[in-house]
């Protein structure tokens, strides 16, 4: 057994602060949250670790990840002709990401088998890291947003074949399915008829399923399907953000990314095509759209959680920091944030009595940062420990 004790401990409930806090971690769960005297009385055999000028918090989760994506990858054809080459690149990410505390991740769209590799890794001790729930491929229509195959998809039209797809992406491992819906222009690529057709198969099998929702129609036609998670949904205005809150959905907006899509576009194509132009100036339209939702729609009380959606190579693959400081610049308190990035995506995930609180008998996901992140959120950066289910994976203590 353990007690780390810390200055404080961000529960991840949105308002709760405990201060001088301390856990008491027994194999992989938390066994007591509570004083440092009161914990050595319960197990005076305990290692005692004291953190001064630290913040105790839960694991982050990401619910918007791409960990196998190619786009504008220069290796992207001897990946995809290697996946033992894709797999080192799998690794690293997962690496990565456990480095700034992620301890969940949840994949919107790889490349076939990982993310029944990565499972089987975990299970097997082969590899450490966040626990990973996969959509495994995402579902494209034919030419569709995501066909290019830079991220990994099942390119597939109509109901029934739509329902089948569904069925072999469970049996292929699948914990989610995902579906790709729009890019940058006005419609929805799927009719409203097909999605219907894979929130009611996904939903006779009792699991969730996510939508890539970037245009107005889009979004209205998730919502009228019931998709358990908006990916994007930049333009879900005050009426839809209504019906999806009546319906239960979540909406993971993904924010960070698109305020600086269009500047990114702008680098890599310094003289664009008409048609590139269109797609930056549908990005600009984004930027608009978010910063009039966004706030409106979490004080609403729609579910929100934090996705990073990185496909660009330079970039790190989940900048969290980013999109949690992001949701404060628009409106919401440090612990506000920190909740969407702890608390709201194990509750999306169906995991609320496993992870996303430090609390007494979940699991010790639990992430260790130097400063106060409920009254400074850049002090999240400032990564010490992250346990994932009670074990050091990650310190940088002095």
């Amino acid at each position: 057994m353990k007690i780390i004790k810390a200055d404080r401990i961000i529960t991840g409930d949105g308002s709760t602060v405990l201060p001088d806090g301390a856990v008491l971690i027994d194999g992989d769960r938390i066994k007591k949250v509570g004083t440092l005297e009161e914990l050595q009385r319960i197990a005076p055999e305990a290692e005692t670790e004291i953190c001064d000028g630290c913040t105790l918090l839960p694991g982050l989760i990401d619910m918007h990840v791409h960990i196998s994506g190619l786009y504008q990858r220069p290796e992207k054809a001897e990946m995809q002709a290697n996946p033992a080459y894709l797999m080192l690149l799998v690794y690293k990410q997962l690496q990565d990401a456990l480095s700034v505390g992620i301890t969940t991740l949840r994949g919107v769209g790889e490349a076939k088998g990982i993310g029944e590799a990565v499972r089987k890794g975990y299970h097997k001790g082969y590899i450490k890291g966040p626990r990973y729930i996969t959509c495994e491929r995402s579902l494209t229509r034919t030419g569709g947003h995501g066909s290019t195959g830079e991220v990994a998809k099942i390119e597939v039209d109509g109901p029934w074949n739509l329902r089948q797809a569904v069925r072999n992406n469970f049996k292929e491992g699948a914990d989610w399915i995902k579906v790709m819906n729009s890019h940058r222009d006005s419609m929805s690529e799927y009719t409203l008829e097909e999605l219907c057709a894979v929130t009611d198969e996904v939903h006779r099998y009792h699991r969730k399923c996510a939508i890539h929702a970037g245009t107005y129609e889009s979004v209205a036609y998730a919502v009228e399907a019931g998709f358990d998670t908006i990916e994007h949904g930049c333009f879900l205005d005050e009426e839809l953000c209504a019906k999806a809150i009546e319906k239960g959905l979540a909406w993971v907006p993904t924010v960070f990314v698109y305020l600086n899509a269009a500047d990114y576009m702008r680098r890599i194509t310094p003289n664009p095509t008409k048609a590139e132009q269109r797609g930056i100036d549908f990005l600009d339209e984004t930027v608009e759209a978010y910063y009039k939702n966004f706030l409106r729609n979490y004080k609403a009380g729609i579910l929100m959680a934090t996705g990073t959606d990185i496909c660009f190579p330079e970039m790190f693959i989940t900048p969290i920091y980013s999109e949690i400081e992001t949701f404060v610049k628009l409106g919401l308190t440090p612990l506000e944030a920190i909740q969407c990035a702890t608390e709201n995506g194990a509750k999306i995930l169906d995991m609320a009595d496993e992870i996303g609180l430090v609390k007494e008998g979940l699991c010790a996901d639990l992430l260790l940062v130097k400063g106060d992140p409920a009254e400074r959120i850049e002090d999240v950066e400032n990564v010490e420990q992250v346990y994932r289910a009670g074990e050091l994976l990650v310190n940088n203590k002095r």
